[in-house]
């Protein structure tokens, strides 16, 4: 399976996101998987410290091999080197590549401007981001920090792409990870340089998440979007007949928003969710222990 991840990689930023990182590292563990590439965005951070995340991420991994394209920089920043590559990828495998994305939309929408054919021939693309209801925790509500980014590049692509499936913010939240997950499934494996590598980094984003928002844990968002790409049996389909409009989009909204101004199309999405969490979870670290460095 050729794959290409397009993410806003915060994986060494005190106080951000590890996800995106812990999404390349299930990638990169994944047998069935060769990863052609990878694109950087804008969203959790600027596209500048995004870069010098995976470049360490990379060289940290001893896999600078793979090629690393820098993206947009804000909203509306379409004719950028990703969106470039993207498309000399997608043509270079028609019908072949897979795209994990797993920040802001605006690569890809800048790849579908340069190429009209460009999501015709991708063979699935699989984003994390959006939401269908609130996300509320105990100390405060989380807001949506993908589509939101961009909602003109997020139209387009959740309403132009025939192969495509959302892993939402509230669907991610059938899969918690935890410090006990943590030792269970890592504690005899403490001289593994991939473990202590996502300990080390994982032990400010547990303490984050108490301290913002009370939870216990924290949700490991874009390695869902991931881990649905190569692995469907631990999903279900699960569908949203909607009003897709860029204002609502402007807040993450993929559902219907009732006297929604402006560019507007109805559209059926594909929304997946867990079906057998234990059993994913397991399969999720058991991945990332093959990662060897």
């Amino acid at each position: 399976m050729k794959v290409v991840i397009d993410f806003d990689n915060t994986f060494f930023t005190p106080q951000r996101d590890i996800d995106d990182g812990l999404a390349l590292l299930y990638l990169l563990g994944s047998p069935e998987v060769e990863v052609i590439g990878i694109t950087g965005t804008y969203g959790n951070s600027l596209i500048d410290i995004v870069t010098q995340n995976t470049h360490r991420l990379l060289q940290t991994l001893g896999r600078e091999e793979i090629p690393y394209f820098a993206g947009g920089r804000m909203i509306g920043d379409y004719d950028n080197p990703a969106s470039h590559q993207l498309v000399q990828w997608v043509r270079t495998y028609p019908g072949e590549l897979a795209i994990v994305a797993t920040g802001s939309l605006t690569n890809l929408w800048g790849a579908g401007l340069m190429d009209p054919t460009f999501f015709s021939q991708v063979k699935q693309i699989v984003l994390m981001g959006g939401k269908t209801a609130p996300l509320q925790f105990q100390k405060q509500e989380m807001q949506e920090l993908n589509f939101s980014c961009d909602p003109v590049a997020s139209f387009h692509v959740l309403t132009e792409t025939p192969n495509l499936a959302i892993m939402t913010g509230n669907h991610c939240l059938d899969l918690p990870f935890t410090e006990d997950h943590y030792e269970a499934h890592f504690g005899r494996y403490q001289n593994r340089h991939v473990v202590q590598l996502i300990e080390r980094y994982s032990e400010g984003w547990f303490q984050d998440n108490r301290d913002i928002y009370g939870i216990d844990g924290f949700y490991n968002w874009d390695t869902l979007a991931a881990s649905y790409l190569v692995h469907l049996e631990y999903f279900q389909e699960e569908w949203l007949h909607s009003t897709l409009s860029v204002e609502g989009l402007t807040h993450g909204w993929l559902t219907t928003e009732v006297g929604a101004n402006g560019l507007q199309q109805s559209v059926s999405l594909n929304l997946p969710r867990v079906k057998e969490a234990e059993t994913l979870r397991g399969h999720i670290y058991n991945t990332w222990l093959q990662v060897d460095f």
